[in-house]
């Protein structure tokens, strides 16, 4: 049997070969090498008797149990072929590893390594399937056979067409029609620009084929037949005719729409977060947000619509007398839209009429494909003499009880866009928690200035301080009372006030109530600031954020 594989491994049909040879131990330790065979190794300087062999051929990491299987005779042999050693004198060396067992009855059985020099052999592989690609590519550059086209072609999942050099289409495949929308016969003839109106781009990818160039994954805004803009990157070519010269241009296009919106979701919420986090006031954060999600997601116009004379206040859902009117409107410098925002700070809508109104009364995003075909009466003209079509929006929630929605426009017709109604909700949630937050700071600050006045016009003596009997406030009655200025107060501790026979027992209750005890009225004596003995009755109470 083992003749059988070195038959095997020594006259297969290549150019000569060149063999060294390597004999293991049951541990993998060498036992015993040929003259050359260091060469072949990673680490020349770990090729030493008695070395683990997977210490020069890290190969052999991994391969553990398919050495031992060889080495008891469970297997014959185990091939490595095609590895590739790397030189910085001389060119990269391939070689091929054959590992056979070698069993003996009364000595210890061996692993014998066979690493076979085909460097020759891999280099005029590799010329000759170089040489095949560069045919490869030849031919399909230059085929000319109809039937090989038609098949190329139709088995496309991209999008292709073929110009001739003056820009008319003279070839579509399949997906290039359900792509953009038009038949074969609505294509053919047509210059290009039936689908890419930026005459401006026409001419750079032109003046590049004239110059013999071709470019890949070029970006450009195309139009499908509903005037629905599509983000296509096209790898373009020219296909050269040794009769007539440059003939014709290959467009190959992929539809990168679903990846552009996907950015634009993601720049959205990370400017929306952004925004909210940073913003101090809702009137400050309201025209932020507007602006934000029109140029990031590429919309025209921005508006918000509320019951209150701003964002603010929720309203009951099916309150009778709910007024929407427009309070904030964004718009970019691309559009003239004077007229529509004259119309809409007019305007006014009840729950259930109208955009804004459909919105407030059914608290979900909503879409208009096209606002002059779609409900909005009140609106659509003046939208449509302005160039406005498109139109999606959605309501500023907390929890069921909305504080307000948010509309916006734009100059194209846009299918309905269920990730993004989606994710404008998170957003509508977002805004309405940041709202409510702001209220909620709002009236605290409101409720402390009017304890702190309470406090600051009160007759009594009040004072504040905290676990390290640092004052942390005093009214104007207890710095009249003993004499001291605010900034003096501030350097001082309570216990320094405190007269001495009442010290030891202000330590022990003060220490009571640190531990969470409710305490009776204490009685103490507090030294003014011209020595003066104050002696008062008071109650202490804690207060986990200020002190007591």
């Amino acid at each position: 049997m083992k003749d059988q594989v070195l038959d095997r491994i020594f006259n297969k049909p290549s150019f000569p070969h060149k063999f060294e040879r390597l004999e293991l131990d049951n541990n993998f330790c060498i036992i015993d090498i040929s003259k050359q065979v260091q060469r072949f190794a990673h680490c020349p300087e770990q090729m030493i008797q008695g070395k683990d062999i997977r210490l020069s051929f890290p190969e052999f990491i991994g391969l553990e149990d398919i050495l031992t299987a060889i080495l008891y005779g469970k297997q014959e042999l185990f091939e490595l072929e095609g590895i590739k050693r790397c030189s910085e004198q001389k060119s990269n060396i391939y070689i091929d590893i054959y590992i056979i067992g070698e069993q003996h009855e009364r000595f210890e059985n061996k692993l014998i390594i066979l690493i076979e020099d085909v460097t020759d052999r891999i280099v005029l592989k590799q010329k000759l399937a170089q040489q095949a690609n560069e045919a490869n590519l030849l031919s399909n550059a230059l085929v000319s056979c109809n039937f090989y086209m038609e098949q190329v072609i139709t088995s496309m999942a991209d999008a292709f067409l073929v110009t001739n050099k003056s820009g008319q289409i003279i070839k579509v495949n399949y997906a290039a029609q359900q792509l953009f929308g038009f038949t074969e016969e609505e294509f053919i003839n047509q210059p290009i620009s039936l689908i890419i109106d930026d005459k401006v781009v026409i001419k750079a990818i032109y003046q590049h084929f004239a110059d013999q160039q071709s470019f890949q994954n070029l970006e450009v805004i195309c139009r499908t037949k509903t005037r629905e803009k599509r983000l296509i990157a096209f790898s373009c070519s020219v296909i050269s005719k040794n009769t007539q010269g440059l003939e014709d241009i290959i467009y190959i296009g992929r539809d990168m729409t679903a990846r552009q919106r996907r950015e634009q979701r993601t720049s959205t919420q990370y400017s929306i977060t952004r925004i909210l986090s940073e913003s101090q006031s809702i009137k400050q954060v309201i025209p932020q947000i507007l602006q934000s999600i029109c140029q990031n997601l590429g919309w025209d116009l921005g508006e918000l619509w509320t019951a209150n004379q701003y964002i603010g206040n929720s309203i009951k859902r099916y309150s009778v007398n709910t007024v929407l009117r427009c309070v904030e409107i964004w718009s970019s410098r691309v559009v003239s839209v004077r007229e529509f925002k004259a119309v809409t700070w007019q305007t006014t809508y009840t729950p259930g009429v109208g955009l804004p109104g459909e919105i407030w009364i059914g608290r979900s995003p909503l879409w208009i494909q096209d606002i002059t075909r779609q409900g909005d009466t009140r609106r659509s003209q003046s939208a449509a003499e302005v160039g406005l079509y498109a139109a999606f929006g959605f309501p500023i929630l907390d929890d069921n009880e909305i504080l307000g929605v948010m509309v916006f426009f734009s100059r194209e017709i846009q299918p309905k866009d269920t990730e993004l109604l989606e994710m404008v909700g998170s957003i509508g949630s977002q805004i309405a928690q940041f709202i409510k937050r702001k209220q909620a700071e709002a009236a605290l600050v409101e409720s402390e200035q009017r304890y702190r006045d309470l406090f600051e016009n009160a007759n009594d003596l009040i004072q504040a301080v905290n676990a390290y009997g640092r004052f942390l406030y005093v009214n104007r009655a207890w710095r009249e009372t003993l004499g001291y200025s605010e900034a003096e107060v501030m350097n001082l501790n309570v216990f320094d006030i405190i007269h001495p026979e009442f010290k030891q027992y202000c330590w022990q209750k003060f220490y009571s109530v640190l531990s969470g005890e409710k305490l009776e009225p204490i009685k103490a004596g507090l030294i003014a600031k011209n020595g003066e003995t104050i002696f008062i009755e008071s109650p202490v109470v804690m207060d986990s954020r200020h002190g007591f």
